[in-house]
């Protein structure tokens, strides 16, 4: 029997998992830009709306009636408050001074809060005199629905509260000896994804330049996947990283700058090193090119480097807490998961090998 040919009408349908493979993101962050998600950026949202054009995506006329029906008859009902744990010098600096990775924590988790039924209060573990015993009195005596501890600064490597009180989980790697849920970056896969894009663009002699306690910050995810490359079939690319102490590390950058010259520089964290590249009298992007492994603020949009996507890593905290919850898990795990948030490239013009002056 011959087959009949499917008509245009009859072809398989693009689906959103057709957009994501298109452009390179996960199935959910190419369903949240289509949902206008705050979660999203405006620039990833648009990338998203153009694919989607491009393959001639329709949202399925059924599903999106019924998810219409229930946003507009079911209720969030209000579910009870989720506690942020600040320990920074200020009891509303997550609201009012952060900025980057964590602003955009809090924002994406104070966001799917509202979104679910839950609200997002700040506690003050900084507040002169607090400690963990006290701590723990107040935030039980409130009967708080749960907890998220929130990236600590740096300072701070311990909290030792009754944690058989709470539904709890963290973000980030700042309380290691506290086995709780914890949601991250994905910082191996993030200097993973980097590195193909330097290798795409066609970049020689790729150094990698850091705090020594910021890498360590991350458990060395950068440099464990830095050292990969430095070490893989593309080795001939890669530079010996420069991981550099505290305080004023200028003449020891600068000798790796002058031994190894590298064309491209990657770092990785708020480090004065592209401020080291000027005070050299080496132009960006002609001598040497900056890139980022962990983009975060506004002001470095002059360069490119990998997006953290730290509003979904806020937002995928509150779902797991809420699951906690939703268990009734109290206390701490026996067996703690890592969950683990992609980040996207974001690019940028002065991003080319072809701008080098040989």
């Amino acid at each position: 029997m011959i087959k009949k040919k499917r008509s245009r009408s009859e072809a398989r349908r693009v689906t959103i998992r057709d957009i994501a493979k298109e452009v390179g993101l996960h199935f959910t962050t190419v369903a949240r830009a289509l949902k206008e998600s705050d979660l999203v950026r405006p620039e990833t949202k648009e990338r998203v709306r153009k694919a989607a054009e491009r393959l001639g995506y329709q949202a399925d006329p059924f599903v999106s009636a019924f998810c219409s029906y229930r946003s507009r008859h079911l209720k969030k009902s209000y579910r009870g408050n989720i506690s942020w744990i600040n320990a920074f010098h200020s009891p509303d600096f997550f609201e009012n001074e952060a900025v980057g990775y964590y602003k955009d924590c809090y924002e994406g988790a104070k966001a799917r809060c509202e979104e679910i039924g839950y609200k997002l209060v700040t506690f003050w573990y900084g507040e002169p005199g607090m400690s963990a015993k006290r701590a723990s009195q107040i935030l039980h005596s409130r009967g708080e629905a749960g907890l998220i501890v929130a990236p600590m600064p740096p300072s701070i490597d311990k909290l030792n509260m009754n944690w058989d009180f709470f539904c709890s989980v963290r973000i980030g790697y700042s309380i290691l000896d506290v086995p709780l849920t914890n949601v991250v970056s994905d910082q191996f896969g993030n200097m993973k994804l980097l590195c193909d894009r330097l290798e795409s663009l066609g970049f020689e002699r790729i150094g990698f330049a850091t705090r020594q306690w910021i890498d360590a910050r991350v458990e060395h995810k950068w440099s464990g996947a830095f050292l990969v490359r430095r070490y893989g079939e593309e080795s001939h690319r890669y530079l010996p990283i420069y991981l550099g102490e505290s305080g004023d590390d200028f003449i020891e950058f600068k000798n790796w700058i002058l031994t190894h010259k590298p064309s491209v520089m990657v770092i990785g964290g708020k480090t004065p090193y592209p401020e080291y590249i000027e005070r050299l009298g080496m132009k960006m992007p002609e001598d040497i090119q900056v890139v980022s492994v962990s983009l975060e603020t506004s002001d470095q949009k002059n360069i490119a480097g990998i997006d953290q996507a730290a509003r979904a890593v806020g937002a995928v905290a509150v779902d797991q807490l809420s699951g906690i919850i939703g268990r009734y898990h109290i206390g701490l795990e026996s067996f703690p998961k890592t969950i683990m948030t992609s980040g996207e490239w974001r690019s940028c013009e002065t991003c080319d090998p072809a701008l080098l002056v040989s």
